[in-house]
């Protein structure tokens, strides 16, 4: 039974090679392309030191990402999205019934600048998850602190950056807290 694209939806996948030794089925329209797990593990297998091949062409912010719900191009069922990393808003999908990503055009090449090629089948554990939705938590109260003390940010991060390498940080900090009291509102 011929494939179609989850994206496109009229279009058949074909067969291709998204590494010399990598096939998987990929879409003469949109460019994504279905890569078996089981063929990834393969290959990654037999590639245990993954080069980095012609990746410069493609920016982090150039590489577009399917934003809607997509469906398994093989049993129909719902792919589930997994982010990449907390630098990269692509989310690449998963068949968890076939164990079939579905890679959008240039996530590949995305993958491999940001040293993730050999690492995709983490990318979709919960561990992983959990890191990316810290790093991006932990960015967004950062950006909030920053708005919030102005132009004091700079000196009060450096502070506390100070403060986490002191091995008398609590003394300080209860000294801090003693004279808070003395500075007026």
């Amino acid at each position: 039974m011929a494939s179609h694209c989850p994206h496109c939806k009229d279009r058949r996948l074909n067969p291709a090679r998204i590494e010399n030794d990598l096939p998987a089925m990929s879409c003469d329209g949109c460019g994504g392309s279905l890569l078996s797990l089981v063929a990834y593990r393969h290959w990654r297998e037999s590639q245990p030191e993954h080069a980095v091949d012609d990746v410069a062409e493609y920016g982090l912010d150039e590489v577009k990402d399917t934003s809607i719900a997509l469906c398994c191009p093989k049993c129909r069922h719902f792919m589930t999205k997994f982010r990449v990393s907390a630098d990269a808003q692509n989310q690449i999908d998963l068949c968890v019934h076939c164990d079939e990503a579905w890679l959008d055009h240039g996530e590949w090449q995305l993958l491999d600048r940001l040293a993730l090629a050999g690492k995709l089948t983490q990318v979709f554990t919960q561990p992983w998850q959990n890191r990316v939705r810290s790093t991006q938590a932990e960015r967004r109260a950062e950006q909030l602190w920053s708005e919030r003390l102005g132009p004091h940010y700079p000196r009060a991060h450096e502070l506390r950056e100070w403060l986490r390498r002191n091995p008398q940080a609590r003394e300080i900090l209860a000294y801090i807290n003693q004279v808070r009291d003395d500075i007026p509102l």
